[in-house]
């Protein structure tokens, strides 16, 4: 299951990228780079989506993917996907990830499913008459969250538990029997302890990083549904709330982007935030990323940005150095960059494309 999204990233980057930097975009790293990646090559559902992913797990599975040559490595670091593995993807038969949205909600999910295991565990032992039980979540933010929540329904325990119950087993009778069980042997309650990824893995014969993504696209399909239905799904609606889109900007390239709103030159943002002109140039490539209403326009004209864009389309890369070359160097990579941050809202008539 993970070598699924392993491979997918992998067909997507064909060869443009390394193994980091797809270890980058599944960790979540906040660089303008790995932004760029997720937009440009269409992965923004998987940015974020296991940040806790140790490197060293990370790399001895993909060299597992390149003994099953599923793939195989240009100059040793960039992978490109075999016709073994496109069959491999092609024949997969487990669970799919179409519920997946990294980008806009991997720490939305991160709190929804604190919320949610805390919530669970807490109204289930009380209603049992357990008032003393080890939190399964050791998170402050959370636990407040449910003190607070479990406040305005304890004169409605029953029908809180029964309701809870009834949202949870109604969407997991949509997903596949495998995601169900390992959704329902993590939670802990009344008496049961959810079970670690170790003894999953132990339990259903799969590695912990399967066991991992399959329980983590639970919740964001739970989220989702939520979100879309909340009259169908109250409690679980009340566990999202507060939870809205998250600003991928970082804090340091906020603070450029504030100077530029002022409408400072690059240069006058250098010396005053004593930064290297690339680091401001970063900063504004991921501005471009991030903020839709950002304009590029004074760095690039919308003209050059369709210049830039059909090169990469026509060429069917985003490589800065084919780019750069093709153009006859008449753009800089820095211009390249931003031309390409906005591209895919482009076309040759200007509207703009669905996002990715």
């Amino acid at each position: 299951m993970f070598n699924v999204i392993i491979l997918t990233c992998v067909r997507k980057l064909n060869g443009e990228r390394t193994i980091s930097g797809i270890y980058n975009l599944l960790t979540g790293k906040r660089s303008s780079q790995t932004l760029q990646d997720a937009k440009g090559y269409e992965l923004e559902c998987y940015f974020g989506i296991y940040e806790g992913l140790a490197r060293e797990e990370f790399e001895d599975r993909f060299k597992q993917i390149e003994n099953n040559h599923w793939i195989y490595l240009v100059d040793r670091i960039s992978p490109i996907i075999t016709s073994d593995g496109s069959r491999y993807l092609y024949n997969y038969q487990g669970p799919s990830f179409e519920y997946f949205s990294g980008m806009n909600n991997h720490r939305n999910i991160r709190d929804f499913e604190h919320r949610l295991l805390l919530v669970i565990q807490t109204i289930t032992s009380i209603h049992e008459g357990n008032y003393s039980f080890i939190p399964v979540i050791d998170d402050s933010k959370a636990q407040r969250w449910v003190k607070r929540y479990y406040a305005s329904l304890s004169h409605k325990l029953n029908q809180e538990v029964k309701g809870m119950y009834n949202e949870i087993l109604d969407l997991l009778n949509n997903r596949s029997h495998l995601e169900s069980e390992l959704f329902t042997f993590r939670l802990s309650g009344a008496e049961v302890i959810g079970l670690t990824y170790e003894q999953l893995k132990r339990k259903y014969d799969i590695t912990t990083e399967d066991a991992y993504v399959c329980i983590q696209h639970v919740l964001y399909y739970l989220f989702h549904e939520a979100r879309n239905s909340p009259d169908s799904y109250p409690f679980l609606f009340a566990c999202t709330r507060g939870l809205d889109g998250e600003t991928m900007i970082t804090q340091s390239a906020k603070h450029t982007y504030h100077y530029l709103e002022l409408g400072w030159t690059v240069e006058a943002i250098v010396s005053k935030r004593r930064l290297k002109i690339s680091t401001i140039q970063d900063h504004i490539v991921e501005a471009a990323l991030v903020i839709p209403d950002f304009s590029i326009e004074r760095f690039l004209s919308v003209k050059d940005q369709q210049r830039i864009i059909t090169a990469a389309n026509n060429m069917n890369t985003l490589r800065l150095k084919q780019i750069h070359q093709t153009l006859n160097g008449e753009f800089d990579y820095f211009q390249i960059r931003l031309a390409l941050a906005k591209g895919k809202k482009l076309t040759a008539k200007g509207q703009s494309y669905a996002d990715v």
